[in-house]
């Protein structure tokens, strides 16, 4: 896998995260405590905000990734604590352009009136996009990353097979929401088990911090630092991608991230994210139809065939088809 070091200086503190001197969500309070946090309508609790904002404070960073960036407060987060760090820059991408939460508003509002100085001077936003179709033009190396997307796998190992390839060694990765299994509307259910099963495959030193007494069992975030066996035993990325899906990745998503894996890692990982989205695609479809309607469809679709119809159904079943390896 290809790890070129960034030209400048490495500025970055390289203390191992399992065993920090300091615990992250009381370092520093006074640079947290300078935003008043009630004014935000951030996804993250208190501690754990304050967790990110030490561990940033500790170990200052000065390239740092966001995937997910939802209202902003999470951006707001990073921003203030990256403040005092010269030359310090953030990227944040979203899948999304409008809030899934509040589609009147746009990804990122309350950072964007809270720091609009700062765009496309040291933070950059990138809506609308997927991390491994902008990561090879970013054209950096980055020392610390927050992860926070939809929860369903295989979302966040998808995210994180494609910016590893751009992770100096010793970078600091945050999970959120690592203990949020289930998620219920009153249509349906979700199991939202994939920052856990991430958190779990990486091969990283890893850092879960303590819980005031009658929280949870287990913290809702966590942090684990990119090595050398993070690049060695990346297959254990690829060997979860096979397990059943609960997340819809579009067929473009699927392309940009297999032309990362092709390039920046060992060809058997190809093989392997090429099989395990050919089967997770071919369930999720073969659930929406009905399992024999699929089986018949494909059976029967030969080169020439024609499709008739532009509705979503379709798309999905065609963009399927193509990661089939079917032409048409």
């Amino acid at each position: 896998m290809v790890n070129k070091q960034n030209e400048r200086e490495w500025t970055m503190k390289t203390t191992v995260i399992s065993e920090l001197p300091i615990k992250p969500e009381e370092y520093q309070k006074e640079v947290y405590d300078r935003i008043d946090w009630s004014a935000v309508d951030s996804e993250m609790n208190d501690g754990q905000r304050r967790f990110i904002s030490g561990l940033i404070q500790y170990y200052q960073p000065e390239t740092v990734l966001e995937l997910g960036v939802s209202s902003g407060g999470g951006t707001m987060v990073l921003l203030n604590s990256l403040a005092e760090i010269e030359h310090a820059e953030l990227y944040s991408i979203d899948n999304a352009q409008r809030v899934y939460r509040s589609p009147d508003m746009e990804v990122g509002h309350y950072a964007i009136e809270a720091y609009s100085d700062l765009r496309d001077k040291s933070w950059y936003l990138l809506r609308g996009k997927d991390p491994a179709a902008v990561m090879e033009s970013l054209g950096k190396k980055f020392d610390f990353c927050v992860i926070d997307t939809c929860h369903l796998h295989p979302v966040e190992t998808m995210n994180f097979i494609s910016i590893l390839p751009w992770m100096n060694d010793g970078a600091v990765v945050v999970m959120h929401d690592t203990t949020v299994f289930e998620w219920r509307t009153d249509l349906t259910f979700l199991r939202m088990l994939a920052p856990r099963m991430l958190l779990s495959a990486v091969c990283a030193e890893k850092y879960i911090p303590a819980l005031p007494s009658g929280d949870m069992a287990v913290s809702n975030i966590a942090a684990w630092q990119v090595s050398a066996d993070t690049r060695k035993y990346c297959q254990n990325l690829f060997d979860i991608l096979y397990l059943p899906w609960e997340g819809f990745v579009s067929a473009e998503d699927c392309k940009n991230i297999g032309r990362l894996v092709q390039k920046y890692y060992p060809a058997k990982m190809y093989v392997f994210f090429e099989e395990a989205v050919r089967i997770n695609i071919s369930i999720l479809l073969a659930k929406k139809m009905g399992v024999s309607s699929f089986e018949k469809l494909y059976r029967k679709i030969e080169k020439n065939t024609i499709f008739y119809g532009a509705g979503s159904r379709m798309r999905k079943m065609l963009s399927t088809l193509e990661i089939c390896g079917l032409e048409f």
